[in-house]
C-alpha cells in the first residue's frame, strides 16, 4: 500500500467516524432528555439496568458516550456505584448493534444507489427552523457519511493486497496460534485507544476480514482487544473526576477483561459454535467465506457480550466492592464556604449533572453558611445543636458571641450566591432545558436569595433581644428563650446526620416544627396580654417580643419553603412538586394582593 492508498483509507475512516458523530449526536439531540431521565430512572435492579445500557446504547450508537454519562452520573451520585455497572454490562450488548448495522447495510444491500438522495433529504430537513426536524436531517446526513466512508474504506483496504509484507504479517500471526491470538488482541486494544472509536475499530475490521485480509479468527480476536481498548477511555476521562466515578470506569474494564479471559480459553471451540449458528440460522459460514466474516463477527460480537453480561450480572455486588478496595475514598479538605463545592465544568457536560451540581451547591450553603449564621446569632455552637442536649439548656448557655451580619453575608453568603447566579446563566444559555428544569433552575437561584431575607430576619431577632438585654426581666427572657429554642429546635431537624432522609421526609418533618411554632406565636400573643396586665413587662418589651415572634415565623416561613424546594427538585417525588410550587405561588399572590 503506497502513501496514497493509506491517506485514503485515513480519509475514509475519518468520514466514517464524522458520519458516526453526527448521527450519535443528533440522536443525542432528539432523545437526549427523555434517554437521560431514563437512565437516571430505571435502574431500580441490575436486570432494569441492563436493559437500559442496551437500549441508550443502542440508540446513540456509541457505548463509549453511554459510560462517559454513566461515569459523569455516578460522579454527580444520580446513579449508584451497582446501578453503574449493571448500565455498563447493557452497554457492551447495546455497542453490538453497530456490527450488525456496518454487516447488514454496508455488504448485504447496496447502499450507494440510495445515499445521496437520503443526503438530500437529510438537507431539506436540515433547513426547517423546527429543531426536531433540522436534528432528523442531522441524522439522515450523518448515516449517509457512515456508509460513504465504507465504501471508500472497502476500496482502500482492497490496496493491501498490493503489500504482499503487510498482508504476509496477518496471514503469518493467524498461524501462530495462542500467541497470534494474543497478538491481534493487543492491536485491537491499541486501534481502539488510537481512534478513540471502538466503532471504527470494528468497521476497519469488518471491512478487511471481507476482503481476505484478515481470517474470521484474527477478526474475532481483534473485536476481543476492541472491548478492552474501549474501557480505556472511559477511564482516561474519569481520572479527573471523583472517587465513584473512577470506580465505575474501572468496573467496565474489570467486566471486559474477565470475558476476553474466559472467551479466549474457548475461543477455537466457542469460534466452531458460532460458524453453527451462522450456518443453521443465516446461512453464512464466516470460517470459510470471506464475504460471511462480516455476519460471523456480528454474531460473535453480540453473543459473547450477551453470554459474558449472563455470567457476571451475578456478581455486580463483588465487582463493586473489588472497585472499592481498589480505588479507596479520597479524603480532600472541604473548601472553605466563599468557595463554590459542586459548580465544576465537567458538571456542565449534561443538564442533568449540571442541575445536581446547583441543588447539592445550595443544599451546602444552608447545611454550612447559613445554618451556621443563624446559630451563631443566637449564641449557639454548631455542635451543641447536633448533640442530645436539652434545647432550652443550650440556649441559656450561650456559648457563642455572635457574628457580624453584614461581613457575614459579604464574605460567605454573596460570594456562592454569585457563582451560582453565574453557573445557573451558564446551564441556561448551554442547555436546551424543558420547562421542568428551566423552572428548577428558576426556584434554586430563588433559594440563594431567600437565604439573604432569612439572615435579614435573624439580624432582626438579635438586635430586637439585644436592646433588651439589660432590662434585667426574668419573664422578658423566658418568652426570648422560647423563640430561640424554636428556632434551633428547627436548625436541629437540617443538622441530622442523614441528609438525604431528612429531605425525603422533609414534609412530615417540618410540618410537626411549623405548626408547633404557628401554636407557639398564638400562645405568645396571649401571654402578652397577661404579662401587661400583670405589669410583668412594659407595652415596649411587649412590641419587642411580637417583632421577634414575626421574625421567627419569617425564619420558619422561608426555611421550610427553600427546604422543599431542595428536597422536591432533589428527589423522586415529582409529582409533589406542581402542588406544592402552586402552593407557594397562590400565597406569594396574596401576599402582594393585601401589600
Amino acid at each position: 500500500m503506497g502513501i496514497f492508498e493509506f491517506l485514503n483509507l485515513l480519509g475514509s475512516l475519518a468520514l466514517f467516524l464524522y458520519g458516526m458523530k453526527v448521527m450519535s449526536d443528533s440522536l443525542m439531540k432528539l432523545a437526549g432528555d427523555k434517554m437521560r431521565k431514563v437512565m437516571i430512572r430505571l435502574t431500580s435492579n441490575r436486570f432494569k439496568g441492563v436493559l437500559t445500557g442496551l437500549f441508550v446504547t443502542g440508540l446513540i450508537q456509541s457505548s463509549s458516550a453511554t459510560t462517559l454519562m454513566v461515569v459523569s452520573f455516578v460522579n454527580a451520585q444520580l446513579l449508584s456505584l451497582t446501578e453503574a455497572i449493571s448500565i455498563i454490562m447493557g452497554a457492551n450488548i447495546g455497542t453490538t448493534f453497530t456490527a450488525w448495522l456496518i454487516s447488514i447495510l454496508g455488504f448485504k444491500v447496496k447502499m450507494s444507489s440510495i445515499v445521496v438522495p437520503l443526503i438530500l433529504v437529510g438537507l431539506i430537513f436540515y433547513l426547517k427552523e423546527n429543531q426536531k426536524l433540522r436534528s432528523m436531517g442531522s441524522f439522515i446526513i450523518g448515516f449517509c457519511l457512515l456508509f460513504i466512508g465504507l465504501d471508500f474504506m472497502k476500496d482502500a483496504i482492497t490496496g493491501l493486497e498490493n503489500n504482499p509484507e503487510l498482508f504476509e504479517f496477518f496471514q503469518h500471526n493467524t498461524d501462530r496460534g495462542v500467541i497470534g491470538i494474543l497478538l491481534f488482541v493487543v492491536i485491537g486494544t491499541a486501534l481502539t485507544l488510537i481512534l478513540q472509536s471502538s466503532s471504527a475499530t470494528m468497521a476497519i475490521t469488518i471491512v478487511a476480514a471481507s476482503q481476505g485480509v484478515l481470517t474470521f479468527e484474527a477478526a474475532a480476536a481483534i473485536v476481543l482487544g476492541e472491548n478492552i481498548g474501549t474501557t480505556i477511555t472511559a477511564n482516561l476521562a474519569a481520572m479527573i473526576s471523583g472517587t465513584e466515578a473512577r470506580r465505575a470506569a474501572l468496573a467496565h474494564l474489570i467486566f471486559n477483561v474477565v470475558g476476553v479471559i474466559w472467551i479466549l480459553i474457548l475461543f477455537t471451540p466457542y469460534l466452531a459454535f458460532v460458524d453453527k449458528l451462522a450456518s443453521d440460522f443465516l446461512g453464512a459460514n464466516p470460517l470459510t467465506v470471506a464475504m460471511d466474516i462480516p455476519i460471523g463477527l456480528s454474531l460473535f460480537h453480540s453473543t459473547f457480550n450477551i453470554i459474558n453480561t449472563f455470567l457476571l450480572i451475578w456478581t455486580i455486588a463483588v465487582i463493586a466492592r473489588i472497585v472499592i478496595y481498589l480505588v479507596p475514598e479520597k479524603v480532600e479538605s472541604e473548601p472553605v464556604f466563599s468557595t463554590p463545592k459542586y459548580l465544576s465544568e465537567e458538571a456542565l457536560n449534561y443538564p442533568e449533572t449540571a442541575l445536581k451540581a446547583l441543588l447539592e451547591e445550595s443544599r451546602r450553603l444552608y447545611q454550612g453558611a447559613v445554618i451556621e449564621a443563624i446559630a451563631h446569632s443566637l449564641g449557639v455552637n454548631r455542635k451543641d445543636i447536633k448533640s442530645d442536649k436539652p434545647i432550652e439548656d443550650i440556649v441559656r448557655k450561650k456559648a457563642h458571641p455572635g457574628i457580624k451580619h453584614k461581613q457575614f453575608i459579604k464574605t460567605r453568603i454573596q460570594p456562592i450566591y454569585s457563582e451560582v447566579l453565574s453557573y445557573a446563566s451558564t446551564i441556561q444559555e448551554k442547555f436546551e432545558l424543558s420547562a421542568e428544569d428551566s423552572e428548577r433552575v428558576t426556584r434554586l437561584k430563588k433559594v440563594h436569595r431567600d437565604a439573604i431575607e432569612i439572615l435579614v430576619h435573624v439580624k432582626k431577632l438579635k438586635n430586637e433581644i439585644g436592646n433588651h438585654e439589660d432590662d434585667n426581666n426574668t419573664f422578658l427572657d423566658d418568652e426570648y428563650v422560647k423563640l430561640k429554642c424554636a428556632v434551633i429546635e428547627l436548625l436541629r431537624l437540617y443538622l441530622s446526620e442523614n441528609d438525604e432522609l431528612f429531605y425525603k421526609e422533609c414534609n412530615t418533618l417540618l410540618g410537626g416544627v411549623k405548626s408547633k411554632a404557628e401554636t407557639q406565636d398564638v400562645n405568645l400573643i396571649l401571654d402578652i396580654d397577661q404579662l401587661i396586665r400583670e405589669n410583668k413587662i412594659t407595652s415596649e418589651q411587649a412590641v419587642s417580643l411580637i417583632t421577634c415572634s414575626a421574625a421567627v415565623l419569617e425564619i420558619y416561613r422561608l426555611l421550610i419553603k427553600t427546604t422543599k424546594y431542595l428536597a422536591i427538585i432533589g428527589s423522586e417525588y415529582i409529582q409533589l412538586e406542581q402542588a406544592f410550587y402552586k402552593e407557594e405561588d397562590d400565597i406569594n399572590v396574596q401576599m402582594e394582593e393585601a401589600a
